[in-house]
């Protein structure tokens, strides 16, 4: 065999090795997205227990779309349980600081305090200084119903700002996000003024998402 057609074989080989594999993921990734957006179940959990899906994914990446589907279908039951059993698996250090985000928003949406607070501790031992300070950050708000972040929330929400004092367009959300948290704390220090002056600001930035029945309600109250 001359060494060039042998350089040949050798350069199809690694590509295939290579490039296949992120390309079957991607693409099997996407399917079960569409599974999960068109709301067919059956087909997602079929797809997602297949034998394909369990040699393209690892463990944990397949449980945690599992436990999307249970969020999404607001199962909160089953992602409770969901979010043990991923506990008990075999996890690296940042597998258990996504799972820590993961099951907060879960017990955040559920309003279970405690275990909302291991998962911020799971995140607080095995993740990054920024990814647990916005978790004690909507935990104290949320669930605890404090009002210590003021400040540090008004000042991140300065930084958004751009040098004519304007919210960019593609910041709405996030600036929404602050202000809305911001007058959550002045609703809990019964300053009206104050909770209807960022709840207005948050209403406007965050139109057509979850927290706009929410915000709503609070500035009729």
């Amino acid at each position: 065999m001359s060494s060039w057609i042998y350089l040949l074989y050798v350069a199809v080989f690694l590509l295939l090795v290579l490039l296949v594999p992120p390309l079957i993921k991607r693409y099997y990734y996407q399917r079960l997205m569409q599974d999960l957006e068109s709301h067919n179940f059956t087909l997602f959990t079929r797809h997602l227990d297949s034998f394909l899906a369990k040699v393209t994914f690892s463990a944990f990446e397949r449980e945690s779309m599992r436990l999307s589907m249970y969020e999404m279908r607001h199962e909160m039951k089953k992602a409770d349980e969901q979010v043990q059993v991923m506990e008990n698996m075999r996890l690296s250090s940042k597998q258990k600081a996504q799972l820590g985000e993961r099951g907060f928003y879960v017990y955040l949406e559920s309003g279970k305090i405690k275990k909302a607070r291991h998962m911020m501790e799971l995140v607080e031992q095995y993740g990054t200084e920024i990814q647990a300070k916005n978790l004690q950050i909507q935990y104290s708000i949320l669930l605890k119903k404090e009002s210590k972040y003021i400040q540090d929330l008004q000042e991140r929400h300065d930084r958004l700002k751009d040098d004519y004092g304007q919210i960019p367009a593609n910041l709405n959300n996030q600036a929404g996000t602050f202000e809305y948290l911001i007058g959550l704390q002045y609703s809990y220090l019964k300053d009206k003024e104050n909770m209807h002056k960022w709840l207005s600001a948050a209403q406007e930035h965050l139109k057509n998402t979850p927290y706009e029945d929410e915000i709503e309600v609070l500035l009729k109250g």
